[in-house]
């Protein structure tokens, strides 16, 4: 009996450490999710505020070239932020990470749009930049049909 207690002793350890294991990954993966779903956040604030900022005749394209700079800074981090098995409390689907060279593919065009928005400022291009503005939007909701849950 005194070896049989043994026994479960040690499985009940194993399978503790297991398990805490599994939630300092968990606790671990947060911090990604929360700093992932921040520089979308912050992506969303300013390609809104270029579109405000870009009249047609009186643009600011300096802080138009500032915030698209911005973005394509996030676009580059932006893949780091996407660790496999970080689905678990996020508000991604698991697609990211199963078809992530598809999600990857999403990330680089949005990159490029803002890549081009930097280009339209630089020239205070008005066409140029409607149209990099109007391509991210398209680039967006199509990755998050794709890849970002409902709720």
């Amino acid at each position: 009996m005194n070896r049989l207690m043994k026994n479960i002793s040690f499985l009940s350890l194993g399978v503790a450490a297991c398990l805490s294991v599994d939630v300092a990954s968990a606790a671990d993966f947060s911090s990604k999710i929360e700093t992932r779903q921040g520089e979308f956040l912050s992506m969303a604030d300013n390609l809104r505020t270029m579109k405000k900022l870009e009249d047609g005749r009186d643009s600011d394209w300096e802080q138009i070239k500032t915030l698209a700079l911005e973005n394509t800074k996030i676009m580059v981090e932006l893949p780091t932020l996407f660790p496999e098995g970080s689905v678990e409390g996020s508000k991604s689907k698991a697609t990211v990470w199963s078809k992530w060279d598809k999600f990857e593919s999403g990330l680089h065009s949005l990159k490029q749009n803002y890549e081009a928005m930097v280009i339209a400022a630089n020239e205070q291009d008005a066409k140029a930049l409607k149209s990099a503005i109007k391509s991210a939007d398209r680039s967006c909701k199509s990755c998050h049909r794709s890849f970002k849950t409902k709720w």
